[in-house]
């Protein structure tokens, strides 16, 4: 397993919890991305000494993936009989 230097210890701890806040939407529950008022709220919170443009574009692309992610998942999880339909 690959070592974690602090950054992204940081990071990656910001994302969990900020992502904790989320909203889902529609009917399947999609979770909607993560809000830029949800990151202020946690950085006033929680200062941080790593440059805010840095965080917020790593925290915006994991957000990302993990929504795509979310995303193939729930395309592999359809019956066969409903992607047909689309």
């Amino acid at each position: 397993m690959p070592e974690i230097d602090e950054v992204v210890a940081e990071v990656l701890e910001a994302y969990a919890a900020i992502s904790r806040s989320r909203q889902y939407v529609g009917m399947i529950g999609a979770p909607a991305p993560i809000a830029l008022t949800a990151i202020n709220e946690y950085f006033d919170r929680k200062p941080s000494a790593i440059c805010r443009e840095e965080i917020d574009a790593a925290i915006f692309a994991l957000d990302d993936e993990f929504r795509r992610h979310w995303t193939e998942q729930q395309e592999k999880d359809q019956p066969k009989e409903s992607r047909r339909k689309k």
